[in-house]
């Protein structure tokens, strides 16, 4: 299992992001961080291309961003960046949270037909069938607790690659806990993904 990302959203009352706030935020996190055109509408970014990590902030909203080719669920560094960019804000360090990982699992090309064939009690040909050859795979989501976060965990063939599987592992607390308590449980989740979701789809694929 191959960790492709991680999201962590953290929702709060920043308020309006003027220039000087924006200055403040670059300053804080340093190089070799710049602002960029944000991809979302509404968000400023602060962009690291070379760590492909990113930091966006909305009235509302702080967004850490980091992807790569297999990342550590080690998240020291976006705990390093979180909190300089919760200082130069002046928040109070209580957060609404939200975690995303992203995993990918090789399938040896064969995704779409394992799913059909060990999702459900049908052949995949005849899963085929009612889709008239059009179908792409077969997704599983799994809802479960994680006190004090809500989780689900979803199972699925990669769209753009169907040698792999896609994991997507989501998080959500709905009251405000502490910027510490919510790293802490993200890197608990992310090797939760890396290990025991890697478990979880070899039971389903061994069916």
């Amino acid at each position: 299992m191959q960790l492709k990302q991680v999201q962590i959203n953290l929702n709060a009352p920043i308020g309006q992001l003027g220039e000087v706030r924006k200055s403040h935020v670059l300053q804080a996190l340093g190089v070799p961080f710049s602002l960029q055109p944000a991809p979302v509408p509404g968000f400023v970014a602060y962009m690291d291309p070379l760590h492909r990590r990113t930091v966006m902030l909305a009235e509302q909203q702080i967004v850490y961003l980091h992807e790569g080719d297999n990342i550590s669920a080690d998240l020291r560094d976006a705990e390093r960046l979180l909190t300089r960019t919760r200082d130069a804000l002046l928040l109070d360090d209580r957060f609404v949270a939200g975690v995303q990982w992203i995993a990918h699992h090789e399938a040896d090309g064969v995704a779409t037909e394992l799913s059909a064939e060990r999702f459900l009690n049908l052949r995949a040909s005849e899963v085929r069938g009612l889709f008239e050859q059009s179908l792409r795979g077969i997704g599983l989501r799994f809802t479960f607790e994680a006190p004090p976060f809500t989780c689900d965990l979803r199972i699925e063939p990669f769209y753009a690659d169907p040698a792999f599987f896609f994991i997507q592992f989501n998080a959500a607390h709905p009251q405000p806990i502490s910027l510490e308590t919510i790293l802490l449980r993200a890197t608990e989740f992310g090797e939760y993904v890396r290990d025991e979701a890697d478990r979880v789809l070899a039971a389903l694929l061994q069916r």
